[in-house]
C-alpha cells in the first residue's frame, strides 16, 4: 500500500477528481460542514491519497502545507465509507510523518482536529493546544505532533 504526495499541478485529473469527490462524499454530504471545502490551501498543498486498484474512486486523503508562519499543516483527512476499519487513517498517518521527517525535515505538524476523532489523533502522538471551537460547525480542537 503506498500512499501518494503529489501538489496539484503533478496530479492527473483523474486524481483530482477521486479525492475531491471524497472530500465532498464525506464532509459536504455525510458530515454536513458549513464551510466550503475546495479553497486556495488545495493549490499549494500536498495532496496525499491512496486510490483503489482501478485508480477510479479514492480511498483516504488529506493534505499538507506549510501555513503563513511556515508551520507544516495536516487538513482534510478522510476516510471512504467503504474503507473504514481497515486502518487506511493510522497508515497514511504514519506515512505524512514519514514523510515530513525524512524529506522536509519538519519539527512538528499542527491540525484542527474534529473533537470525535481527537483520540484517534492522540494515540498517533498529537497533543492538544488551546481550546475547543467551532470550524464550519463542528467542534475542532488544535494539536501538534512533535516529529
Amino acid at each position: 500500500m503506498n500512499f501518494e504526495f503529489k501538489k496539484i499541478d503533478e496530479m492527473t485529473g483523474q486524481e483530482v477528481f477521486c479525492i475531491f469527490r471524497l472530500r465532498n462524499e464525506v464532509f459536504v454530504a455525510e458530515q454536513k460542514i458549513t464551510l466550503p471545502d475546495l479553497d486556495d490551501q488545495d493549490l499549494k498543498a500536498i495532496h496525499v491519497f491512496l486510490l483503489n486498484d482501478e485508480r477510479n474512486d479514492a480511498l483516504a486523503t488529506c493534505r499538507i502545507f506549510q501555513d503563513e508562519h511556515k508551520t507544516w499543516t495536516l487538513g482534510r483527512v478522510v476516510v471512504s465509507k467503504k474503507a473504514r476499519g481497515k486502518h487506511l487513517g493510522q497508515k497514511m498517518l504514519e506515512a505524512v510523518h514519514d514523510y515530513l521527517k525524512n524529506e522536509v525535515h519538519a519539527e512538528s505538524i499542527f491540525c484542527h482536529a474534529q473533537a470525535y476523532v481527537q483520540d484517534f489523533y492522540a494515540n498517533l502522538g498529537y497533543e492538544t493546544e488551546g481550546d475547543y471551537f467551532l470550524e464550519g460547525g463542528v467542534k475542532h480542537i488544535g494539536m501538534r505532533k512533535r516529529l
